[in-house]
């Protein structure tokens, strides 16, 4: 029996009652949980069956379905996919934006809203492995099998730990695009996992012992790097901070009358202002410091003393004491990150509390004490990070007292 209008008005809205209903030549109306009414053509293409949503009642009406079967049927007869002849038709004379339009229109826009360094990784990924690639097959149009592709040529071209980070910086511009409207929510592309198409990224085992970070020290003060990089590896190994908050630490974020040392949200991770008490050991280096480069501007200035010094010039120094270190004792490769993990392990092994370790790394509290407890425990973070310290140059004296 035929639907009318009178039917198809009063199946609209009612929500949690989903039902389908047949009408002619193929056609069927189905009504969604959330109450909406779409129009829906069955066929066989190839031996299989399709079912082809059309679109919502009343946007499309009675005649207009009917007339779209029509051409639907005709398709089928002249050996077409209906499918994809559906959705050409439906674009009309509309052009489609390809992954690389839609990746470059979310950078474009969104870009600012990013920290500095979060910007330039994320403009060096979408211009390196989006843009040249994804420029041609409108987005709409891309298969999993053209995706796989893709990701394919990433992995060998970059990495099976590359291609995971491209896969969610896409759908990260694709939700982006779908919310405004610009791109069915439907893609393929957001069936795709990290472990459909690489590696994810190991998580991170290496923390030193007291003994390496005493090596360490002394490699570092024997070391013919300038005083800033030595002071700014040392500082992010004795605070457990971020190399970005202990690089961009300025003299005005420093307040020795209550010896607390503050990252400001612009400079913190959590985009939350960090607080952590200023030890002996800071105020010895930090003195040090204002005598060789005064007190005004970067803390740890770099070659231009209006900019602070660089993550590669960390890196790079961070790299070469570590070079010496495996010649001469074997160690295993460490980073500057890996300083967060050596303090939070260590202090845990001296049974300091583990909410007073997270408030040195600056991470934000979880559950309820993230919502009610502001406290930044700063005298008990001044207690470990003295234990910390102490600990360390029990270390370097032992060096020292070893036989030559």
């Amino acid at each position: 029996m035929s639907l009318s209008d009178a039917k198809l008005r009063n199946l609209i809205n009612k929500k949690n009652d989903p039902l389908i209903l047949s009408h002619r030549d193929g056609l069927r109306v189905r009504r969604n949980v959330n109450g909406s009414v779409v129009w829906q053509y069955r066929c066989r293409y190839l031996g299989k069956q399709q079912i082809i949503t059309l679109g919502h009642y009343p946007n499309i009406g009675i005649k207009e379905a009917q007339d779209h079967a029509y051409i639907l049927k005709g398709w089928i007869a002249a050996g077409e996919d209906p499918r994809v002849k559906y959705k050409e038709y439906q674009r009309g004379t509309k052009e489609e934006p390809t992954a690389a339009q839609i990746a470059k229109d979310w950078l474009d826009k969104n870009i600012d809203s990013y920290k500095e360094k979060t910007q330039t990784l994320y403009t060096n990924q979408v211009h390196k492995w989006i843009l040249p690639y994804l420029n041609e097959k409108p987005a709409c149009d891309m298969t999993p099998l053209d995706w796989h592709k893709y990701f394919d040529f990433v992995a060998q071209e970059g990495s099976l730990k590359t291609t995971p980070i491209i896969l969610i910086r896409l759908k990260t511009a694709f939700r982006w695009a779908a919310v405004r409207g610009e791109l069915p929510n439907n893609n393929s592309l957001f069936n795709l996992q990290t472990k459909h198409v690489g590696k994810p990224a190991a998580q991170g085992q290496r923390f030193l012992q007291f003994n390496e970070i005493a090596l360490l020290w002394r490699q570092i003060e024997s070391s013919k790097a300038t005083p800033v990089a030595k002071a700014c590896l040392q500082m992010i190994f004795i605070t457990g901070a971020r190399q970005s908050e202990v690089r961009l630490m300025k003299w005005e974020h420093l307040d020795f009358k209550n010896n607390i040392w503050t990252v400001p949200p612009e400079n913190s991770k959590t985009n939350a202002a960090i607080r952590r008490p200023i030890t002996k050991k800071m105020h010895e280096m930090l003195n040090a410091l204002k005598f060789i480069y005064g007190n005004r501007g970067f803390v740890f200035p770099g070659s231009k003393r209006e900019n602070a010094i660089t993550t590669h010039a960390i890196n790079r120094f961070c790299a070469r004491m570590w070079n010496h270190l495996n010649v001469d004792y074997q160690m295993v490769k460490f980073i500057p990150h890996d300083a967060r993990r050596s303090i939070s392990t260590l202090l845990s092994e001296l049974e300091v509390p583990p909410h007073i370790t997270e408030k040195m790394l600056g991470h934000k509290m979880r559950g309820v004490m993230a919502v009610y407890n502001k406290h930044d425990y700063i005298k008990d973070q001044a207690k470990a990070y003295e234990l910390y310290w102490q600990q360390i140059e029990d270390a370097i004296n032992k060096i020292d007292e070893r036989p030559v």
